[in-house]
């Protein structure tokens, strides 16, 4: 079975027909091309998200920043509340889900293709795009100066010509990414790690990489070239949760993505996360989700989990 063709990742387009509610502004909202490139202040756009959005996968990345207000967003298995001066940006391909967006908030929340990437930074090299990174920046207050004074003129560029102005959009874009790469590596370079750390960290990166064909401790640990024992220890000092409950809730994200992103049957799911026995999915999806995956995909089609503005 090749679950790439029935698990689409989520476009702008997509997440307009799912998320949004249709409103006066529609037009202005969606400017051509805007599957390449779209950005809008969180005080123009938050009025018609339907929230909480699920968890899901973007085939953009996306950019958050904060000027004022609170956002809460899900990355892989950690939950963030973004205030102002701070940065979140999600790489294409990493699963997340934007949990509620306080009445005043400020700031932008930006969506840009990979093409588009890659016609803007050349041969640049920016960590903070890699699927393990940490979303989360902290800024200070030149640096949220300076990204907001880049962002606005993006969003007047978006207003007036969409994404059809590459030229224009290209270096912008690439000062834009250059102001945050200065400000992730600030962060980072203050950060000291230990091997035990470099363990947590392999570990997360192969969650990542393998959740989909392999489900036991001692494969990960015969990856890291540890045994399982200490494989156990350290991830459970380090991170609160032993790496069982870790591969456990990473699967179960993984099915809520499957669950809402693509049209495999429910034992079709089942099997593409390496399960024998669709009895064994159910009871493990209930035990993290709170309800059965047909209860989940049931919610998500009738806009249960998706209550309206929050």
């Amino acid at each position: 079975m090749d679950s790439e063709d029935s698990f689409p990742s989520i476009s702008p387009g997509m997440a307009r027909e799912r998320f949004l509610v249709k409103d006066e502004a529609w037009e202005q909202r969606f400017r051509p091309n805007f599957n390449q490139f779209i950005i809008a202040p969180f005080e123009f756009a938050r009025p018609v998200i339907k929230l909480p959005v699920p968890p899901g996968r973007t085939g953009n990345h996306a950019l958050f920043l904060l000027t004022g207000g609170q956002v809460g967003l899900t990355v892989g298995h950690q939950a963030y509340r973004l205030s102002a001066q701070q940065l979140a940006v999600v790489p294409a391909g990493q699963i997340f889900s934007i949990t509620a967006i306080q009445a005043d908030t400020t700031g932008f929340m930006c969506f840009f293709s990979n093409d588009l990437l890659l016609s803007a930074i050349n041969e640049a090299n920016f960590d903070f795009l890699k699927l393990t990174n940490n979303p989360l920046t902290e800024l200070s207050t030149q640096q949220t100066a300076f990204l907001t004074s880049l962002l606005n003129r993006l969003v007047i560029e978006y207003t007036e010509s969409g994404a059809s102005r590459t030229d224009i959009l290209r270096p912008y874009l690439l000062a834009v990414l250059s102001e945050i790469n200065r400000a992730y590596a600030g962060t980072q370079a203050v950060v000291k790690t230990d091997a035990g750390d470099r363990l947590v960290q392999g570990f997360m990166t192969l969650l990542d990489e393998r959740i989909r064909q392999e489900s036991q401790v001692t494969t990960y640990a015969d990856r890291l070239h540890v045994s399982p024992n200490h494989l156990n220890k350290v991830v459970k000092s380090r991170t609160g949760q032993s790496p069982s409950v870790w591969i456990d809730e990473r699967r179960v994200l993984e099915a809520k993505v499957l669950l809402f992103q693509s049209t495999l049957t429910i034992g079709q799911i089942a099997a593409e996360l390496g399960f024998t026995d669709q009895s064994n999915f159910g009871k493990l999806f209930r035990k993290y989700a709170g309800v059965s995956p047909a209860q989940f995909r049931k919610m998500i089609e009738s806009d249960q989990f998706l209550p309206g503005i929050a």
